[in-house]
């Protein structure tokens, strides 16, 4: 047993002296029983085991696997120019199809425009929301302040193409 304090777990200790009792109750009472009913039930923990294994791993404190969201393992600077470079090419998008929108003359092309863009600024709300939480979590207020702009100016948008 390492005692590296990094590595040692009580909690992980104590539950597998649990397991342990668990495992010496459950073989002495099978071993009252059928061989072929006792070897069926051990094969049958012995799956339940197998399946939440992992589970198991962390829950002792062996595993230093944990469930992470890939988006997150970007450094908070890369991930935020990524935000930031998409959030320029669909306000690019948006700025194209508000263009053409004028430029339409019939009111069936005209709706069809309008639904996109209403479409296009919710998912660059979208984006901008994700912008501005990860400028709180690198406690940058300029930049917040500057999505906050952006998030109003798209809304503005949506709302005066929602009217057509």
């Amino acid at each position: 047993m390492n005692t590296d304090s990094k590595n040692f777990s009580w909690k992980g200790l104590a539950a597998l002296l649990l397991i342990l009792i668990i495992v010496s109750v459950i073989a002495v009472l099978l071993s009252s029983l059928e061989g072929l009913l006792a070897g069926v039930i051990v094969i049958f923990i012995g799956l339940l085991f197998n399946f939440f294994r992992d589970d198991l791993k962390r829950f002792l404190g062996l595993s230093n696997d944990k469930q992470e969201d890939p988006i997150l393992l970007i450094e908070g600077d890369e991930r935020l120019e990524k935000l930031e470079k998409r959030i320029s090419k669909e306000r690019a998008k948006i700025a194209k199809l508000a263009l053409k929108f004028e430029a339409e003359s019939k009111s069936e092309k005209k709706q069809k425009i309008a639904g996109e863009i209403i479409e296009d600024t919710t998912a660059l709300i979208a984006l901008i929301d994700q912008a501005k939480s990860r400028a709180i979590q690198l406690k940058q207020s300029d930049l917040l302040q500057h999505y906050e702009t952006i998030s109003i100016e798209i809304q503005e948008t949506r709302k005066r193409f929602q009217s057509h």
